[in-house]
């Protein structure tokens, strides 16, 4: 059995360095109410679905204590709807301009190229979000085979549903010749309950959630430090290969390989 499709995340992954984009917002929206918060708050919950992100976020107790102290209530679903339509509204402002690709992407394109792997892609924006995005990273040489929003599935991450709609339209199967790349536990979420192999990047991930430049002004030992945490939280979530960046993936695809040849599958993690 050979390997068939790469699917990849979006922000994180091959755009966006760092997950930058979704931060500011969401910091935004919240302090139009009162409420301060930290990107470590945002990023625990980074690759599901953004409203389902909102809820995540307002349910963490200090949050909750902040929203009942500000505002005499305890949140409910209009103040979901609000916070994410006052979020999107500043993504839509700002998606394209993240739209820069991350280092490694040209080299894994023609690697796909070269060995005739179909490319399939995943996120955790919404439709508008992705219409905006996808034309503007095509400009700078990323143009998958087939997009998804998490608003055009029942269900977005840790549900499979966009991983399996990838799979219907490329045609491809079974899902052991399918890599799914991403930069959070959701992305590994979404890979195990898909039964695809999970591949996680580490340096552009949301778990770091710096830029380029920020990432390489660091001090080397507080680097390897917070790149060591990120790493070992995507394994712990089931990663079955944790790489630094994408200029990886080319040798984890061969180990893929040579497990498909040897009659080995994706590990099987038990999922609650």
């Amino acid at each position: 059995m050979n390997l068939k499709a790469i699917i990849f995340d979006w922000a994180g992954t091959v755009v966006d360095f760092g997950c930058l984009c979704p931060v500011g917002a969401f910091q935004a929206a919240f302090q139009e109410n009162g409420i301060a918060l930290s990107a470590e708050d945002i990023r625990q919950f980074m690759g599901i679905h953004k409203r389902e992100h909102i809820s995540a976020i307002l349910a963490l107790p200090m949050v909750a204590a902040g929203w009942q102290a500000m505002h005499g209530r305890n949140p409910d679903g209009r103040d979901v709807d609000s916070l994410y339509h006052s979020a999107e509204r500043r993504m839509l402002e700002t998606v394209a301009e993240s739209a820069t690709l991350t280092p490694g992407v040209a080299d894994v394109l023609a690697l796909a190229q070269k060995q005739n792997l179909k490319i399939g892609s995943t996120t955790g924006y919404t439709s508008p979000l992705m219409e905006r995005l996808v034309p503007a990273a095509a400009e700078r040489g990323y143009a998958p085979d087939f997009w998804i929003a998490s608003d055009q599935v029942p269900q977005g991450r840790p549900w499979p549903w966009m991983i399996f709609k990838n799979m219907e339209r490329l045609r491809v199967c079974p899902p052991s010749a399918v890599v799914k790349v991403g930069d959070t536990v959701a992305d590994v979420e979404e890979a195990n309950r898909a039964g695809v192999w999970s591949v996680s990047v580490v340096e552009s991930s949301s778990l770091i959630g710096r830029s380029e430049a920020e990432l390489s002004a660091l001090p080397e030992r507080e680097c390897h430090r917070i790149s060591q945490r990120a790493a070992k939280k995507l394994a712990d979530a089931g990663a079955h290969f944790v790489i630094k960046n994408l200029s990886e993936l080319a040798a984890t695809l061969e180990q893929i390989e040579k497990r498909l040849e040897n009659g080995q599958l994706p590990p099987q993690l038990v999922l609650q």
